[in-house]
């Protein structure tokens, strides 16, 4: 009684095999379709990538603003930028003092009457983002007390946390043709 229940409920659950030939021909995975259909393999940063009319006359209209913001993604972080803006992040190894940062990874990019959003990210075509390195300092020294109970163990550690200092130094929207 019980098999017969279970041998009914595979039937039910199971679904028809897929020929190999259907699989060659159109795509039957729901995840491929999907990921193939996303906004963000159209939205890669290639070079030459032609803009529709509307999106170069929406950059054309940002520009024409005075000043502009962005949320800029820095060390994997997003911060909201203007121009002569210092931001702290997490310390960068690769960069030194005065070395000047291209940030490519802006999610949205506007002014006071004007928006762009990104998809995940904006294209480069639309903007030119600076920042130049201008401190690595050290946090301010906190201490950790190791212990254990009952052993006499007691360890004290002391810990400054390194950072990186940015002065973001040009936020400009390019002009679209």
């Amino acid at each position: 009684m019980l098999s017969n229940l279970y041998t009914n409920l595979l039937k039910a659950t199971t679904r028809p095999f897929v020929s190999s030939e259907k699989l060659s021909r159109n795509i039957s995975s729901p995840f491929i379709r999907h990921f193939q259909s996303s906004s963000f393999l159209s939205n890669q940063h290639l070079a030459g990538q032609i803009h529709g009319k509307e999106t170069i006359q929406a950059v054309n209209a940002l520009r024409e603003q005075l000043r502009y913001y962005a949320i800029a993604e820095i060390a994997g972080r997003p911060f909201l930028v203007t121009k002569n803006d210092v931001v702290v992040v997490d310390h960068m190894k690769e960069v030194q003092l005065g070395d000047v940062l291209k940030l490519n990874r802006i999610r949205e990019l506007g002014s006071k009457d004007y928006t762009i959003q990104g998809k995940p990210y904006v294209s480069q075509d639309f903007y030119s983002i600076r920042a130049t390195v201008i401190e690595q300092p050290k946090g301010k020294q906190i201490e950790i007390i190791k212990k254990k109970r009952r052993k006499g163990y007691q360890r004290r550690l002391t810990h400054r946390q390194p950072y990186t200092v940015l002065r973001i130094s040009e936020v400009e929207v390019n002009k679209l043709a």
